[in-house]
């Protein structure tokens, strides 16, 4: 039986946010899932024109993405996490939290969506 975690969220970007390049929003995800003793196997980013970043980070244990909206002053991630040989809810659970933190220097994880599917 395999289940599956995803959380999603669109949170207040900090003012910090804005001054990150295309390789910070990378090492943020890839430092938080290390935190979260998850396992980073690749990485991918893409900065747009005039504005706006995409990252994302492939785990072992499945993914994450985020989309910086500067002209909103949002971002939006996806968590999605997998429970393959072990129970890794409180992992990815930590991981909403770290970069809640991170992201809009608050620690209010409210804002996450949360979906739970299993076969």
């Amino acid at each position: 039986m395999i289940n599956s975690h995803h959380f999603s969220a669109i949170l207040p970007a900090s003012q910090a946010v804005f001054s990150w390049k295309t390789a910070d929003f990378i090492e943020i995800l890839k430092n938080a899932a290390q935190k979260a003793e998850l396992t980073v196997i690749g990485e991918l980013a893409f900065a747009f024109q005039p504005q706006g970043v995409s990252a994302v980070i492939l785990l072992a244990e499945s993914h994450i993405a985020l989309h910086f909206w500067p002209e909103e002053a949002k971002v939006t991630i996806d968590i999605h996490i997998c429970d393959y040989q072990k129970d890794n809810f409180e992992k990815a659970l930590i991981l909403t939290k770290l970069l809640t933190i991170e992201i809009s220097e608050s620690d209010k994880i409210a804002d996450w969506k949360y979906l739970f599917i299993s076969s």
